[in-house]
């Protein structure tokens, strides 16, 4: 799979192939591209790789979290400000769209930002320019937009979240990354180079057990490539062999998987089992907090308690 590109997914399945076919195919044009796909999938590695194989790979590549800053914040780091523009800012502050000059910016979580926000964005798409928040002057820059979301602009748009105007400039090039369980085919590749990843040069070599392999193979993973990333590297760390083996994954992999493979053998599971099944899934998405588990069970942690006691849990 060395074809110039800094691979974000890892996988033989036609899906994937496509996809990175169109990832070099955009790669060389200069156009807006929106990636949209559930978190964990890998969105910002893509945008990344479009960088790497763009005419623009010399110039910055410049990530912005549009879901983590309030939107004074995202203002300032997206557009900079002048000294004196609001109380304790104290020096003048280039923002990230000069930094990306002549280079890339990646909008991570794109869907997450105000109008107000939006209405200056596309100022930027339409005319190249911005201005520094206190600033009454226009800057130019030469940047390339690559945005991503997790939800549906297109949804946004119709609830009046997401301003239609600016949904179509990104738009330009939309590309779909598909969930983990949607490829169930690549996991083994993608479990194989995770250990390689993580595997310390100064201990033997681990591999994967086939029993291991076929919990991993039938989770529907939540979290997509990021969990399973997790999961591998806690995997390594805590298997004492070389081989990885059932009892090195987390137990709501083991769980599920069980319960898929007895229901495909014509075998279902009892109202108890599949309550102990459940419970354990709970206990790990809260790493173990009973209150939060009781709560999301409707249950109080005294009945939690003796049920975590019943199930052996």
């Amino acid at each position: 799979m060395d074809d110039g590109l800094e691979h974000p997914l890892i996988g033989n399945s036609p899906t994937i192939q496509s996809l990175m076919n169109l990832v070099k195919q955009v790669a060389v044009s200069d156009c807006t591209i929106l990636i949209s796909g559930e978190s964990g999938v890998g969105k910002e590695l893509i945008a990344r790789s479009i960088h790497n194989a763009s005419l623009r790979a010399d110039g910055p590549y410049v990530i912005i979290d549009c879901a983590t800053l309030s939107e004074s914040l995202l203002e300032s780091e997206l557009f900079g400000h002048e000294r004196g523009a609001y109380t304790g800012a104290n020096i003048r502050k280039h923002g990230l769209f000069e930094v990306a000059d002549s280079g890339t910016v990646f909008l991570d979580e794109v869907g997450e930002t105000s109008l107000n926000i939006q209405a200056k964005l596309l100022r930027v798409l339409e005319t190249g320019t911005f201005r520094r928040v206190g600033s009454n002057q226009s800057r130019q820059v030469d940047v390339r937009m690559v945005a991503a979301t997790n939800r549906n602009l297109e949804d946004c748009v119709k609830q009046g979240k997401f301003r239609q105007d600016l949904f179509f400039r990104l738009n330009v090039i939309p590309i779909q990354v598909p969930p983990l369980r949607e490829r169930p085919d690549d996991i083994p590749l993608l479990v194989q180079y995770f250990i390689d990843a993580f595997q310390a040069c100064d201990f033997p070599k681990k591999e994967i057990s086939e029993q291991a392999l076929n919990h991993l193979m039938n989770y529907d993973w939540p979290g997509n490539i990021r969990e399973l990333k997790n999961v591998i590297e806690r995997a390594v760390i805590l298997c004492r062999t070389h081989q990885i083996m059932p009892q090195d994954l987390p137990k709501r992999l083991c769980l599920k998987s069980q319960m898929i493979i007895d229901e495909k053998k014509g075998y279902w599971y009892t109202l108890e089992e599949a309550e102990r099944y459940y419970i354990a899934e709970v206990l790990e998405a809260v790493e173990g907090h009973r209150g939060r588990a009781a709560k999301i069970l409707g249950i109080s942690q005294r009945q939690l308690y003796r049920k975590i006691k019943r199930h052996a849990l």
